[in-house]
């Protein structure tokens, strides 16, 4: 009888936190996994002690500002694109699986220690699996919530989606310096022969030229053209065994 109890529990908190845009993780031991997306949202807020509100130095002349920081995340469990939020420490936690894994290569899992409300809560943040090329095109195909535009309407999600033309403009506007660098750097490790096969594929002549809407098809392209390029690990037999 027990364990019935604690399964509808389980299933009651799992359907609690699904359906929003936001991802909530609001018990100890709450997790979940999916994948960062786009680029971060910060900004100075104070707590109202109902919610999160835009730091105000004339307003607020009592508070002690604190950041905050947005992020896209793609859970595939919904298969939606939801926003997980975050403060310093978490944010610094973020900074770090980047450099070390690339948040556009790897599903992470994100778990919550602690419990509702206590002021000690952490968050662990590990590398689940790596992203297929299923699942990036999933991913690719979802829009991205304007995450500026969802902090300044305090919390009204309809107004933070954006329209047809705001999400294909961004798709066929350039693809970003910073990537198209990354771009060129992995590319320049690579034989000529597969550089040019990756420019015949993406229809380019020069890496500049990419949509941003490109981005993850190209970054798929590479890895297979990486992978392809890596050296083969000779396997050592012991002679006298």
């Amino acid at each position: 009888m027990g364990n019935s109890w604690d399964k509808a529990r389980t299933l009651a908190d799992k359907h609690a936190s699904q359906g929003g845009i936001f991802v909530r993780l609001a018990n100890d031991g709450d997790k979940v996994v999916g994948a960062f997306c786009g680029e971060p949202f910060a900004r100075e807020v104070v707590w109202t002690g109902e919610r999160y509100e835009t730091y105000d130095a004339a307003v607020h002349t009592d508070k002690r500002p604190s950041l905050r920081v947005s992020l896209n995340f793609y859970v595939p469990a919904e298969n939606a694109m939801k926003v997980i939020e975050g403060g310093t420490v978490w944010f610094k936690d973020v900074l770090k699986i980047r450099d070390k894994y690339g948040l556009d290569k790897w599903l992470f899992e994100i778990e919550r220690h602690g419990e509702a409300g206590s002021p000690k809560t952490t968050y662990s943040l590990l590398p689940e699996e790596k992203l297929d090329d299923e699942l990036k095109a999933k991913i690719a195909a979802c829009e991205l919530h304007d995450l500026e535009r969802l902090a300044n309407s305090q919390g009204d999600a309809d107004e933070a989606k954006p329209t047809a033309t705001t999400s294909s403009a961004r798709k066929d506007g350039p693809i970003d310096p910073r990537v198209a660098g990354e771009i060129v750097a992995r590319l320049k490790a690579l034989p000529r022969s597969d550089v040019d096969a990756f420019l015949a594929k993406t229809g380019v002549q020069r890496v500049r030229d990419l949509k941003a809407g490109d981005e993850t098809a190209a970054r798929a392209l590479l890895d297979q053209l990486e992978a392809k390029a890596a050296p083969v690990q000779a396997v050592e037999v012991d002679p006298f065994a």
